[in-house]
């Protein structure tokens, strides 16, 4: 189950580092802005899933928390950070996610590919369900919902 998991989340790496814009349209940046977007997609899938553990939270404590607020912007950046900075060390200063996008994902089975690939679509599918769930019950629970 472990090594699933580390899968998982090395091939969404992957999935972020080969996706690529068209020539035509200026794509082939560089191994250095693909490394981004591969952190940068799994930055995402963990800040949806940590805000919808936030607005489970909040409704659990009747209150609200300016932990993820958009208005408050010090503390956005500090959650970006702190969440994107330790998978960038993880997955391209240690090399985990190159050297796993290199050697290890294009000599799998394509029946390996395929189930991890379908895999995380199917857990970025799950936490945007999750985070979009979340925010309506929290908005139903707080006060933000409308009188009918």
């Amino acid at each position: 189950m472990i090594r699933f998991l580390k899968e998982l989340y090395l091939t969404g790496f992957t999935i972020g580092f080969r996706l690529r814009m068209p020539e035509k349209l200026g794509g082939g940046w560089g191994p250095i802005v693909d490394a981004g977007k591969g952190v940068g997609l799994v930055w995402l899938i963990e800040f949806f899933i940590l805000k919808g553990i936030e607005s489970y939270i909040e409704i659990h404590f009747g209150t609200k928390f300016y932990f993820l607020d958009s208005t408050q912007w010090t503390n956005a950046i500090v959650i970006t950070l702190a969440l994107y900075l330790p998978n960038y060390y993880i997955l391209v200063a240690r090399r985990h996610g190159i050297k796993f996008e290199r050697e290890e994902f294009k000599n799998l089975k394509k029946s390996r590919k395929f189930f991890l690939i379908a895999s995380f679509v199917a857990m970025l599918l799950a936490t945007a369900a999750f985070s979009i769930y979340s925010d309506s019950a929290y908005r139903r629970f707080l006060h933000i919902v409308p009188n009918q």
